[in-house]
């Protein structure tokens, strides 16, 4: 029977018509998926989950796609355990509710190990899954703490982020206000970059190095490159390049690309569009559904207008372009490379490369037109 590496048993049935405490959040996250990172992180690479059956959707969003899940009332569930236990080592066994501590790494100094008795009865089916769990006692492994209904909204959030600011301060990230941020479990930092009050980083966010993050920043499933500084802003489920700023008071909806050095200024809202390199959008402007070059420059009040009652269409924007102020682009519509709109101007047709677009009407002065009327406040 070859033996990798350690492994990991949790028991995740709820109690009656209630759900497992662990799939209660801890701050964003289940307090599963702060167990699961906090033994991915001391080496664990397999998992076996016991759940009810109406609770399995939910367990296996909490684990690897790999982990085993199994049925607690289902008749395989003790070979298929016993399966599990032919490839691995030492096996930590939670089989209460519990959360990391301050300290994961004190969990190095107490692996339960499975007697050799009880996997050779786990094998041939002289034991059940039950047998297992009622060979645990009520103390939970070092590094690991009690969740209770009583904590779980209380203690718990504190305590795991406690430990994870420590974590990330040895990693050499810096943290100015650590009562004011808020880390996810699965959130990767690089070294140098500095966290200032208000920040909250949630879900699959992955941080280059030397970044400045905040002040009231929500960065939230997003991968930032080095170098970049968010101020004051909201960023979901996008990319942003090196040495890229946004902000402050910026919105970057779900599924933004943006390139390398871009400035993405005050009140921008972004949303499922690619900005090339260098393209300035610096402020009061929606640009959405829309592929932007390099170099682009968009002037204050520019509007892509995406939605024309029933469709989403996309605007192209080409190198070097320059959008006029308070420019309305009627997608779908294509600007060219080095092409220039004028200000206030309603572009419905492409723009040719290196061509201006005028799409205003024309000045009328009709003089002394107030001779005679009521001005406004007199």
């Amino acid at each position: 029977m070859p033996l990798g590496a350690p492994g990991a048993i949790v028991f995740l049935s709820g109690d009656g018509n209630q759900s497992p405490m662990m799939l209660e959040h801890i701050l964003f996250d289940p307090a599963a998926v702060w167990l699961r990172v906090a033994l991915q992180r001391q080496g664990v690479q397999r998992f076996f989950v016991v759940c009810d059956a109406r609770d399995r959707p939910a367990v296996a969003q909490c684990f690897p796609e790999q982990a085993v899940i199994a049925d607690a009332a289902a008749q395989d569930t003790a070979a298929r355990l016993a399966e599990f236990l032919s490839h691995v080592s030492t096996v930590f066994v939670f089989a209460h509710p519990v959360f990391p501590g301050e300290d994961e790494r004190e969990v190095c100094g107490k692996v339960y190990t499975l007697s050799d008795d009880l996997r050779a009865r786990l094998w041939d089916g002289r034991a059940d899954i039950f047998t297992l769990q009622s060979k645990i006692d009520g103390r939970c492994e070092a590094g690991f703490l009690a969740l209770t209904a009583e904590n779980v909204d209380e203690a718990a959030p504190q305590i795991v982020q406690r430990g994870r600011q420590k974590q990330l301060r040895q990693a050499g990230v810096r943290i100015i206000d650590p009562a004011s941020t808020f880390v996810g479990p699965e959130v990767e930092i690089g070294v140098g970059t500095v966290l200032l009050p208000g920040t909250i980083l949630r879900g699959q966010t992955r941080i280059g190095t030397d970044c400045e993050i905040g002040p009231n920043t929500m960065v939230c499933d997003c991968v930032l490159g080095d170098r970049v500084t968010v101020n004051a802003s909201q960023l979901y489920e996008s990319t942003v390049e090196d040495e890229t700023t946004v902000g402050p008071f910026a919105y970057v909806r779900p599924h933004c690309h943006i390139g390398r050095a871009v400035k993405v200024g005050d009140f921008v809202e972004l949303k499922n569009s690619t900005i090339g390199a260098g393209t300035k959008i610096s402020h009061l402007t929606y640009v959405g559904d829309s592929d932007v070059g390099q170099g682009v420059n968009f002037g204050c009040g520019t509007v892509t207008v995406n939605y024309d009652g029933d469709e989403k269409h996309r605007t192209t924007i080409g190198d070097g372009a320059f959008i006029g102020c308070n420019t309305n682009l009627i997608a779908p519509v294509q600007v060219g490379d080095g092409a220039y709109t004028a200000a206030g101007s309603t572009i419905t047709q492409e723009v040719p490369a290196r061509s201006l677009a005028i799409a205003r009407a024309r000045q009328t002065i009709k003089e002394h037109w107030m001779d005679g009327k009521k001005s406004n406040g007199t």
